[in-house]
């Protein structure tokens, strides 16, 4: 095994250290491109690729240092040609998948007789190349290519590479699970919002664990980090008497339902805050058909000359949550402006 001086897993330590800090893929491969790859192995160029054999218009590739050439001219044929990659080639062959060089599988000759050297590597002036591969599937490859013109890889590279490969796979996964959750969030968010609903986790002192849509908004909330105190008194009365009923709320948004219900933890209880707004326009919509009940109140505030912040405010729910309002309702009105909408007969 390839003995690693002390300073090399210093490099690495501080590498693993950083790795787990981004909440973004595109973040995490700036910083690994930029800073991270180059600090623990030397390179010409390096790139991130996601591979895509059976979909070739579908793979990706960002290069470190920039190459306009690469990009514009080059890369269009290493698509095409990216079947005959030997790492890739021999990846696809084996379910386990560790940090490989070219010169693995093909000597320096047999590597320049293959089209993509002619018309890719050659132009460019790769000569060399070490692989590591975060993630493979029979078609499917997303992989950290090292490249250079001059000499090839040692062991030594190969060795930090290899331990440093265990975490960036872990990495992706927490970048995945973290992207899943956001997206489902954001979905329950915007349902809620749609049925003037809001939710928060709270213990029974009061204290707030968690909330989505305007919640904090409707209870006033701000700086604090627990829901009033009447709030409270009567979460720990429905907790002593077993029953749940609900509590009514006025807020500046309208009067607020708000029902108790218990959760797989036993100190945590979620509040399901529904909104009857008092505001609404007369008849509860503006009559556009084809919109549910929210977006038309989001097209009667349009109406009324509304901008998006005035709007949320009016309704109790996030900007954000307008603007996609706001898109669903150019969408199903066939429409590309508010002044449009404004015109629009009821």
């Amino acid at each position: 095994m390839t003995r690693l001086s002390s300073n090399d897993y210093d490099l690495l330590l501080q590498c693993v250290g950083e790795l787990h800090s981004f909440r973004t893929r595109s973040a995490l491969c700036g910083w690994l491109l930029d800073q991270a790859l180059p600090m623990l192995v030397p390179s010409d160029w390096l790139s991130y690729n996601e591979v895509d054999l059976l979909a070739p218009d579908k793979t990706i590739a960002v290069l470190k240092p920039e190459s306009n050439t690469f990009f514009r001219q080059l890369f269009p044929r290493f698509k095409e040609l990216a079947w005959q990659h030997p790492l890739i080639v021999n990846q696809m062959q084996s379910a386990n998948f560790p940090v490989h060089k070219i010169s693995d599988f093909l000597t320096q000759d047999a590597f320049h007789q293959l089209e993509l050297y002619q018309d890719v590597y050659r132009l460019m002036g790769v000569e060399y190349q070490i692989a590591v591969t975060v993630r493979l599937s029979s078609s499917h490859v997303i992989a950290f290519a090292l490249s250079r013109k001059d000499a090839d890889y040692d062991e030594r590279e190969r060795a930090l590479l290899e331990l440093l490969r265990p975490h960036l796979v872990v990495a992706f996964n927490n970048l995945d699970l973290i992207q899943n959750h956001k997206t489902i969030q954001n979905g329950t968010e915007l349902a809620l919002n749609e049925l003037s609903s809001a939710t928060l986790i709270v213990e029974p002192q009061g204290n707030i664990l968690y909330h989505t849509g305007p919640a904090m908004q409707w209870l006033g909330v701000t700086s604090t980090e627990r829901v009033p105190a009447p709030v409270t008194d009567w979460l720990n009365r429905c907790l002593k008497a077993g029953n749940r009923e609900a509590l009514r709320w006025n807020s500046t948004a309208g009067e607020i339902q708000i029902r108790a219900m218990p959760t797989s933890a036993s100190d945590r209880w979620l509040l399901v805050l529904s909104l009857e707004d008092s505001r609404r326009p007369a008849g509860g919509a503006s009559g556009i058909s084809g919109l549910s009940r929210r977006q038309q109140e989001v097209a009667h505030w349009i109406r009324e000359g509304k901008t998006n912040p005035e709007i949320a405010t009016i309704m109790g729910i996030s900007p954000r949550t307008v603007q996609k309002h706001v898109e669903h309702i150019f969408e199903k009105l066939g429409v590309e402006s508010r002044v449009a909408i404004a015109t629009l007969q009821s």
